[in-house]
């Protein structure tokens, strides 16, 4: 692209030196018959139509930049089918018209520079809005077409009524209870919420946005803003610092999430286009009083919230991935919890991998254990081959978590879903046909003390379904996965 901003810039220039007026040899005067109007710049030169081709792989910045040159590349410029483009491709589902505003150009203006919530879709947050700060909290952003806003609202589960158990024909002391979640859009409360006309007082990029409320919250309640952030470069992280997403969460980019000044600092914050960090942003939130005559107010409780989105690649499943995605886990007096799943294959694993931080030694599953006690443990059959899409390493990281685990944190770990990993295949009525592979579970103390690995054993169902048997406590835990798509139509 920089090549072909250098050649744009370059077309630009005369056609030739010979448009310049000549000097006087003699005198070092110009010669009245070169004093005649210049030629007209290459670009505008060429057909229309090719103008337009080139104009095509500019991307929005440089078409402003280009509308200030003159006013026939402004006419150029402004032609609303780029800016058709640059609205749809932040939208997973496409529009077919800017209402309620009048052009593409006026929409893409109006919720600029915030179009990469919607694009991104999932955010999660280091903090909850209320409660344990620890327990983070996920939200889906999309475009409503029907207002011309984008909004954000937090993905809730709860344990549905139907709570049954069951006992575990394999091992009968164990209680297995069925997990049937109700996932839907807290949409009582947005998160976010940008309408038309909410960033036309706030053109700077370093500048916060208030969010607005309803008529009956004005007096009092909980307020928030939102504001961009500067990604740290990876030069300069290290394991000091205080960064979110943390290092076991596949991100592009990573910011600060602690600061003295509450993130109230210029470096905090872009001053220029190219310094906007599209994969995160923060929301400064407060609760506020007023009196019923509004001239007073009382503001108490500020803390701000950083989210971070995931790069698609990591929660698509595929063939050769099928169990990557988003999922939502039965955590007991927990409630549910949200996690991501990845699946690494053999060639993706490093060899940092292979030890479990936390767990009693740092042997691998496979190796004995003096001090270990083997009695759930079966004779691994033989396999002569990975099942399609059974193989390499799957790890679920929590995107919400507890006062114990919390978000950004493993939750547990498959080292080997192959054949090296297998334990056996369930003939019992629970999980019949279900492989079940070795696993170690995070768990800690209040406050994620003592946190450490313990033995499991992860039960896969399906692609969609799984289930974790934790060995110690005799408890056996079912997750399932949320398809992204349900919470991105507006009917949800």
């Amino acid at each position: 692209m920089e090549s072909l901003r250098r050649l744009f810039v370059s077309s630009l220039a005369p056609l030739s030196a010979s448009s310049l007026p000549d000097e006087d040899t003699q005198g070092g005067r110009v010669k009245p018959s070169a004093m005649t109007t210049p030629k007209p710049f290459a670009l505008l030169a060429l057909p229309n139509e090719i103008i337009q081709q080139v104009l095509g792989h500019l991307r929005p910045l440089d078409l402003v930049e280009l509308s200030l040159t003159c006013h026939s590349l402004r006419s150029h410029a402004v032609n609303d089918l780029f800016w058709a483009r640059f609205v749809q491709e932040n939208l997973p589902v496409p529009q077919s018209s800017p209402s309620p505003c009048h052009t593409w150009r006026e929409l893409y203006t109006a919720h600029y520079p915030y179009w990469f919530l919607p694009r991104h879709k999932i955010w999660f947050a280091d903090k909850a809005t209320v409660g344990n700060g620890l327990a983070g909290q996920l939200i889906f952003a999309r475009y409503d077409s029907r207002l011309g806003c984008i909004e954000a609202y937090r993905l809730v589960a709860e344990i549905g009524r139907d709570y049954k158990a069951e006992l575990w024909e394999w091992n009968p002391t164990v209680l297995i209870h069925k997990f049937s979640p109700k996932i839907r859009l807290f949409l009582d409360n947005p998160v976010i919420k940008l309408n038309l006309g909410d960033l036309s007082a706030t053109r700077r990029l370093h500048q916060e946005v208030l969010m607005q409320r309803e008529a009956d919250q004005r007096l009092h309640g909980i307020r928030s803003m939102l504001f961009l952030s500067r990604a740290i470069p990876n030069e300069l992280q290290d394991s000091t610092m205080s960064l979110w997403p943390p290092s076991i969460v596949p991100a592009t980019n990573r910011v600060r999430n602690e600061s003295p000044t509450m993130f109230k600092g210029e470096g905090h914050k872009p001053q220029h286009a190219d310094q906007i960090c599209e994969t995160n942003f923060r929301l400064r939130k407060w609760s506020e009083f007023r009196s019923q005559g509004g001239r007073s107010s009382v503001r108490m409780g500020e803390d701000v919230l950083t989210f971070s989105t995931l790069p698609s690649d990591c929660y698509t499943p595929s063939a050769e991935k099928p169990y990557q995605g988003i999922w939502v886990g039965d955590y007991a007096s927990h409630g549910c919890e949200f996690l991501l799943l990845t699946q690494r294959s053999p060639e993706e694993i490093q060899e940092q991998d292979l030890v479990i931080p936390g767990s009693p030694s740092t042997y691998l599953y496979g190796d004995s254990d003096p001090n270990e006690d083997d009695s759930d443990a079966e004779v691994t059959p033989i396999e002569t081959q990975d099942p399609p899409g059974c193989s390499g390493r799957l790890e679920a990281i929590k995107l919400t978590g507890d006062p114990h685990v919390p978000r950004g944190e493993h939750t547990w770990i498959a080292e080997d879903i192959g054949k090296g990993g297998l334990i056996r295949v369930a003939d019992e009525r629970n999980f019949k046909g279900a492989r079940i592979v070795k696993s170690w579970s995070h768990i800690a103390a209040s406050g994620f003390r003592d946190d450490r690995y313990i033995r499991s054993q992860l039960i896969l169902i399906s692609h969609d379904s799984l289930a974790m048997y934790w060995e110690d406590f005799g408890h056996v835990s079912f997750y399932t996965r949320v398809n992204i798509d349900d919470y991105l139509n507006l009917e949800s």
